[in-house]
């Protein structure tokens, strides 16, 4: 999803022989390469449904870190797609894109609409500077499924410069893809843009409906809502502008959310604008990082939340009736909410200073973990001081250990220990479970080649892969 010949200025195409760019050194590159390494062959040990679901991420982990050149990466990337695993063919149309641009993309027997789901692909094109192309090609499609193609286009550039956001607003506009250009005027870091805007858009009651559905979007850059009429009362005006901070937390946290869904469960939106308010202020110091995993950054909203809710038990029990949907946290139930998963966090946090030998004594079990989990800390307790005492071959095997001693061995900072304990779990299902989640954990503390800008709030563990040129 890029846009117009003058976007490509200071791009880029990798030619055939080169490779992906690789990322800077770091001490879990290694780590990285081994655990991708392990998915992308022991998934051929799994049935053909199941190997569907594992994959990708590797493969694109391995492509950055491993400095692939672009034909190897191609070939690994449509073997994956060709077999039917979930956003490889993304990624293989990221790839195709980023060497022969618009022309050299798939577009599936006919049906150029699915390009909608393959928001690297989307990118990737964009990147390469066929812009018009593609916004030709949707302009082409029928009203209602151009918005299914323009909508991820949001995401996939939320990063870019506002000149090059301006330019392909324009672009949209003048192929009468309004809601397209409305969402990437609304994104816009200057914050006159959207009045400069509405000033020259000549539609007024379509103006009100493009208004009303990207209001929010000032949100993916810290901006605050897009005026709307009619205005409310005071009230419910303050309450608006609660819940955009709230959005505004969401885009700027790393990996996954849950305030967002926390407010649409309760209702509370006082104390959950404090959450918000705690987890910006410790994102502009710098303590949460945006491109890090989301363990501070759900440790901060919880403890925020907490603090501001005036009936916790009703609290907890509205987190955990959240599911946790993702590779992270693997349990042989395989029932994990957000509730479980702050457990697990506070679990981590406190065996931390622990595991790292920055502490001799074991600690004392932490007052906020959940009466579910404190049935589990004591295992936790006896795996943590195996770590340094005895062989941990012994806990491969078992599905319910193995998961804790390797969140442990990422908590120790040991990324050659983990990667050598996972490569030697069983059943193979678990072992590629938690290699793609380590792998990917661990790229965050690298070069997090898979973050993404607003991913918490838009892309709920959704890849993005990316090929961009160097600059």
């Amino acid at each position: 999803m890029r846009l117009l010949p003058a976007l490509a200025i200071g791009l880029f195409l990798l030619p055939l022989g080169v490779r992906a760019e690789e990322p800077p050194a770091c001490p879990a590159r290694a780590a990285i390469l081994m655990l991708a390494d392990t998915v992308l062959i022991d998934r051929q040990k799994l049935s053909r449904l199941k190997a569907r679901g594992v994959g990708a991420e590797a493969a694109y982990l391995k492509i950055r870190y491993g400095g692939l050149a672009m034909d190897a990466a191609a070939k690994l990337a449509h073997g994956l797609s060709d077999a039917g695993v979930r956003e490889a063919a993304d990624l293989a149309g990221a790839i195709d894109a980023v060497r022969g641009g618009f022309d050299a993309v798939s577009k599936d027997a006919g049906d150029p609409a699915q390009l909608g789901a393959q928001i690297s692909t989307l990118r990737a094109i964009l990147q390469h500077g066929d812009g018009e192309k593609l916004l030709a090609m949707i302009a082409a499609l029928p009203a209602e499924r151009q918005i299914r193609i323009s909508q991820p286009i949001v995401p996939a550039i939320v990063d870019w410069p506002d000149e090059q956001k301006a330019a392909l607003a324009a672009s949209a506009g003048r192929h009468g893809l309004f809601f397209l250009q409305a969402g990437l005027v609304a994104m816009q870091r200057d914050r006159t843009a959207w009045s400069t805007f509405v000033a020259g858009f000549a539609q007024p009651a379509k103006l009100r409906d493009l208004t009303q559905v990207w209001s929010w979007a000032p949100a993916l850059v810290g901006n605050m809502a897009l005026p709307r009429v009619p205005v409310l009362d005071a009230a419910s005006e303050a309450m608006r502008r609660n819940i955009h901070i709230i959005s505004i937390a969401a885009a700027r946290e790393p990996e996954r959310d849950f305030l967002m869904t926390h407010l649409n469960q309760s209702g509370d939106v006082a104390a959950t604008v404090k959450a918000a308010q705690a987890l910006i202020a410790d994102i502009d110091t710098g303590r949460i990082k945006p491109d890090d995993t989301l363990d501070a950054a759900w440790l901060t909203a919880y403890r925020a939340l907490r603090a501001a809710s005036e009936n916790t038990d009703a609290l907890d029990e509205g987190l955990a009736s959240i599911p946790f949907y993702g590779v992270r946290s693997q349990r042989p139930s395989g029932d994990v909410s957000v509730r479980d998963m702050i457990d697990r966090l506070i679990a981590i946090e406190t065996l931390t200073p622990f595991v790292k030998g920055d502490a001799d004594a074991v600690p004392d079990m932490p007052a906020e973990l959940s009466a579910k989990f404190r049935t589990e800390w004591p295992l936790w307790l006896e795996l943590a001081g195996a770590l340094k005492t005895a062989p941990l071959a012994a806990f491969a095997k078992d599905a319910g250990k193995a998961p804790v001693v390797a969140e442990l061995l990422f908590a120790a900072g040991d990324p050659a220990r983990l990667a050598d304990f996972v490569l030697t779990t069983e059943p193979v299902e678990i072992r590629l479970a938690l290699a793609t989640d380590l792998a990917m954990r661990l790229d965050r503390t690298c070069a997090s080649v898979l973050h993404h800008p607003a991913e918490a709030m838009l892309l709920s563990g959704q890849p993005i892969f990316k090929f961009d040129p160097a600059q």
